[in-house]
């Protein structure tokens, strides 16, 4: 039995490589665009409505991917007809980032326990769910709408104009929030400048655009550090905050369509400006998941480092380009493993080689061992997980960390202890000053607010009211950035009902924090 377990499940894995090495299309090749493995067929062909081909070199001709569709769909049939008990198929929460039912395959892992792969269509492709994740455990499967503040905030208008001061403020912003704990920029390249050159190359437009649309993607939050006058107040749809937000997104978008004019030439070769531009789409990805397929992006940059770091070991490469490597190998896992443990998804990219580093003058260090834990955790049996938290870096209660990093710590401190101590670390460290969202933070936040919910005969009443309070804020500020949130904050909802009616607490519709009740 456990060699026919360990049979199907290579199986699996060697499926996906496969679909992960197709090569590019015919089209992709003769225009000398970037192809990705997307079937039945590539992006580029989906939007010129054209059938997509690649040349098989066994065959000796054209193949249609459509064809490999079909060779996949049916060896994932029989994968799951050959499980003894397979699971059925759940449906993800309908809304306008998951606008089609997903399809629920059965495969056993190696070490003989099930999972289920969920695959929900998104923004013209499909995007893997594990059947832990928060969208698929949560109750609300119906679709939530939720209006724009732009239908009713006519009168609010985001005035910006374009002058040098105002880009190089969104280079310094980048640069403050992002680089620390992603440092992928080579900080003396000149297009940072003030003064931004007119002779810039295809790579440097790309990368300066990218950099701006990552940075307005974070300003309306980093705003809030730099004033504390603009901390939260006690208005559950916070409709200014939102319109700011949506318009700034519609800004980072304007930047970003520039960007991707320059994209083909700023990723035409295997180089190290290339993998630098593969990892700003990743990262743009994380606020605007839409954009891109962040999955298929991590996948890209991990193939690119892997060549760039044979090659670079062969040549005995500068110290320059070794640090370059090393931190771009820290982002990727990082990515990559954030992603993992949110979604309940596969991650495969190795862990970097050098020892652990809690060290809190570096952050992309302290960040990346952090994923190293969740990783280990995740992949390690009873023994293995209890090594883990060992490990474990003491709670950052005197906010000493980056914001972006301590919600990190708090977050694997969470996934590693499910407690409600531990969720409410989660819940204190997101409405921080300063603190920066991705699209996977509500999922972290919705967990903890269960967790909560669940355990609310132990806590202090004024204690739910706050926490509970700070669940509904954050899920509520991100449903309009990421419609799924809705869907996460209708479920926590209905889940205090439903144990307010278990538990019959004294306090029950009589506790009230802003325009929160319960």
């Amino acid at each position: 039995m456990t060699t026919d377990t360990g049979n199907r499940s290579a199986t699996a894995v060697n499926l996906d490589a496969v679909i992960q090495s197709l090569p590019a299309c015919k089209r992709c090749r003769d225009c000398r665009r970037g192809c990705d493995t997307l079937l039945p067929k590539c992006r580029q062909c989906t939007k010129a409505g054209v059938e997509c081909v690649y040349h098989d070199p066994g065959r000796g001709a054209l193949v249609p991917r459509s064809y490999i569709s079909e060779l996949v769909d049916h060896v994932r049939k029989l994968e799951a007809r050959n499980n003894s008990s397979p699971a059925s198929s759940v449906d993800t929460p309908q809304s306008a980032s998951f606008n089609a039912a997903t399809k629920a395959e059965p495969v056993l892992s190696g070490s003989g326990l099930q999972y289920e792969h969920h695959f929900a269509y998104a923004a013209d492709s499909y995007r893997y769910l594990g059947s832990e994740s928060c969208l698929l455990k949560s109750p609300r499967l119906q679709s939530t709408f939720v209006r724009s503040p732009f239908d009713e905030e006519d009168d609010f208008v985001l005035e910006w104009k374009s002058t040098p001061q105002k880009l190089h403020e969104l280079v310094e912003e980048y640069l403050e929030c992002i680089q620390p704990v992603y440092p992928i920029i080579d900080e003396s390249q000149r297009y940072l400048s003030l003064d931004v050159p007119t002779d810039l190359a295809p790579v440097e437009t790309f990368s300066l655009n990218m950099i701006y649309s990552i940075a307005c993607h974070i300003i309306p939050n980093t705003a809030k550090r730099q004033d504390a006058r603009n901390l939260w107040q006690s208005s559950g749809k916070q409709a200014h905050y939102q319109a700011n937000c949506l318009k700034y997104r519609n800004l980072a978008g304007k930047f970003y369509d520039k960007a991707m004019e320059h994209v083909e030439a700023a990723t035409l070769e295997p180089t190290i400006d290339t993998l630098r531009a593969v990892l700003l789409m990743a990262i743009n990805s994380l606020f605007d998941p839409k954009s891109g397929n962040i999955g298929q992006q991590i996948a890209l940059a991990a193939r690119i480092a892997y060549s760039l770091e044979a090659t670079a070991e062969q040549e005995d490469s500068s110290t320059n380009m070794a640090e370059l490597l090393r931190n771009m190998h820290m982002t990727i896992f990082s990515i990559e493993n954030e992603i993992a443990s949110t979604l309940d998804r596969p991650a495969t990219f190795p862990e970097p080689n050098w020892e652990l580093c809690f060290d809190k003058a570096r952050p992309a260090e302290y960040m990346c061992s952090l994923f190293r834990l969740q990783h280990r955790f995740r992949n390690g049996d009873s023994v293995a997980k209890t090594n883990v938290k060992k490990l474990l870096p003491r709670l950052d209660e005197k906010a000493e960390l980056l914001p972006v990093v301590r919600i990190a710590l708090h977050t694997t401190v969470l996934l590693l202890d499910p407690s409600w101590g531990s969720a409410w670390y989660v819940l204190e460290a997101v409405v921080s000053l300063g603190g920066t969202y991705t699209f996977l933070t509500p999922h972290w936040v919705y967990r903890a607010g269960t967790i909560i919910i669940q355990n609310m005969p132990e806590i202090y009443e004024g204690n739910v009211i706050q926490l509970y309070s700070n669940t509904v804020h954050v899920l509520e500020l991100s449903s309009w950035k990421w419609p799924s949130s809705a869907a996460l904050n209708a479920s926590l909802a209905d889940l205090m009902t439903h144990m307010k009616s278990k538990y019959r607490p004294n306090w029950a519709d009589k506790l009230r924090l802003g325009d929160v009740s319960i």
